[in-house]
């Protein structure tokens, strides 16, 4: 039998009881209270995204110190290299999450807003602590074929293969017009192909420093990302925001190529 079919009514499910205790304990009206207040908060500013590439490194990340930022998943284990941290972090894939020492990872830290899915409250984000904003994720794969883009969190966010994408939205509805990338690699020790064929990439590393080696044996399906990136530089010709790449190296060609050092002078 289908191992899909079996768990798919155990996760609707759990997504059900996640949206009913987040009813219930109030979550979702102060999520609600907070992405109204946040509507175009930084409306025609800058922001940088942060990827957890292998070119990622301390020294950057001190020099953005004063500049709104994004980052995602495992990024606190570059803290040790420095003082910076995130205003925005968010952890869309509760794989991810529910990985040990995780949570305790993302709790050890502060910062403006932390964002997860909704649905996967019961499943991997209740121990959470501090400041938490559900967001409601349209995550069919569908949207490989048809991609979308939110504008307004109220609405939900999409979810297409990377987190980079779903921080590109939750910094548009913030208001922010011009997004750099930094530590957006798009390289993996392994990728997966539409085909289902896994490809070893020798010498290659997926992220940054210390955590170099998390994920070694993940597959990334790096045509997927592609997807999410080629829609989000369209869209964003359509609706009047620009993402610019500031990673140093790496194989992301999507998005106009800027020198880090000329961005942040």
């Amino acid at each position: 039998m289908n191992k899909s079919v079996v768990f798919a009514p155990l996760d609707r499910g759990l997504r059900f009881c996640s949206h009913a205790c987040l009813v219930v304990n109030g979550c979702l009206s102060r999520t609600e209270s907070y992405l109204e207040r946040s509507k175009n908060r930084y409306f025609g500013e800058r922001c940088f995204i942060i990827g957890n590439g292998p070119s990622l490194n301390g020294a950057d990340l001190d020099r953005i110190s004063g500049i709104p930022s994004f980052a995602s998943n495992r990024i606190y284990n570059i803290f040790p290299e420095t003082s910076w941290r995130p205003t925005y972090y968010a952890v869309f894939d509760e794989g991810v999450a529910r990985r040990e020492g995780v949570v305790d990872g993302i709790n050890s830290f502060g910062c403006e807003m932390k964002f997860v899915r909704e649905q996967g409250y019961l499943k991997a984000y209740r121990r959470l602590t501090g400041d938490i904003c559900y967001l409601h994720a349209h995550d069919s794969r569908k949207y490989l074929e048809d991609p979308k883009f939110s504008t307004d969190l109220r609405r939900g966010v999409y979810t297409i293969a990377t987190v980079t994408y779903t921080l590109m939205q939750i910094a548009y509805h913030m208001g922010f017009r011009n997004m750099y990338l930094l530590g957006v690699d798009h390289k993996y020790a392994k990728t997966v192909g539409r085909d289902g064929i896994i490809t070893e990439n020798d010498g290659v590393r997926s992220y940054f420093g210390a955590d170099g080696s998390c994920g070694k044996n993940m597959a990334g399906a790096s045509w997927e990302m592609d997807i999410a990136y080629d829609y989000a530089e369209r869209i964003s010709h359509q609706l009047g925001f620009r993402i610019y790449n500031a990673t140093r190296g790496g194989c992301l060609e999507t998005f106009e190529r800027v020198d880090f050092d000329d961005v942040v002078g």
